[in-house]
């Protein structure tokens, strides 16, 4: 079990205190808004009512013995950049900052937190990859011109085997899991040997460019 310190319950920070509440680890929240802990509180494994830049205070909720932090302060940068300092000065390693414009975003990761997280931005993108293709049905960014994508198998893939297809050496591409719609089976690490049926939707991970020359390349029904 982890020690998380959440601070903002609003709606991104409360879906993030929730869920890894749910997932069995210790959550501590931290929220300005009185209203807001007695909405949430009972859903953590503790919640105060206080200012997340204050160190005294998070070292009294045990924020000095947390393993990872999120920020979640709204449109507040200024908050949001005071509470990484104060978090940092804890000892907390991993930072993640909720921003909400491409300026904060630079403004936090000047300061070297582990991440900053633009829902809005990535939503959008991973929308307009699916819509902008019948055969991308998701897509998760992982930097560096990397992703991992859900793909419909493209006609001229079936009945091939991976090792036929030979994407690991030819476009720096990896299966990592098969999952056949039909059967609802989920293959993960497929064998090489593995034919692909017109059932089947591929997970993939590579370069986004080498990925999308794939998808450009095929066709599907």
């Amino acid at each position: 079990m982890q020690r998380f310190v959440i601070v903002g319950l609003g709606h991104f920070g409360s879906w993030v205190a929730r869920a890894l509440t749910a997932e069995g680890h210790d959550v501590i929240a931290i929220e300005s808004r009185e209203d807001l802990v007695d909405r949430y509180g009972h859903e953590v494994t503790r919640a105060v009512v206080g200012d997340a830049t204050d160190r005294d205070l998070l070292r009294e909720v045990g924020a000095d013995k947390a393993d990872t932090a999120v920020i979640s302060t709204g449109d507040n940068l200024a908050t949001s950049i005071l509470a990484t300092l104060a978090l940092r000065d804890l000892g907390v390693k991993d930072i993640f900052v909720k921003v909400g414009s491409v300026d904060a975003a630079r403004a936090l990761d000047a300061l070297g937190v582990t991440e900053t997280i633009f829902p809005e931005r990535e939503v959008a993108h991973r929308l307009a990859r699916r819509i902008a293709s019948r055969t991308v049905l998701d897509y998760i960014p992982l930097g560096g011109g990397m992703s991992i994508q859900e793909l419909a198998v493209p006609d001229e893939w079936i009945g091939k085997s991976l090792l036929d297809l030979s994407l690991p050496t030819a476009h720096g591409i990896q299966v990592v899991a098969i999952h056949d719609v039909l059967t609802g089976e989920i293959d993960v690490v497929p064998r090489p040997d593995r034919l692909l049926k017109d059932s089947d939707i591929a997970i993939v991970a590579g370069p986004d460019a080498e990925i999308a020359k794939l998808v450009k390349s095929g066709t599907r029904r």
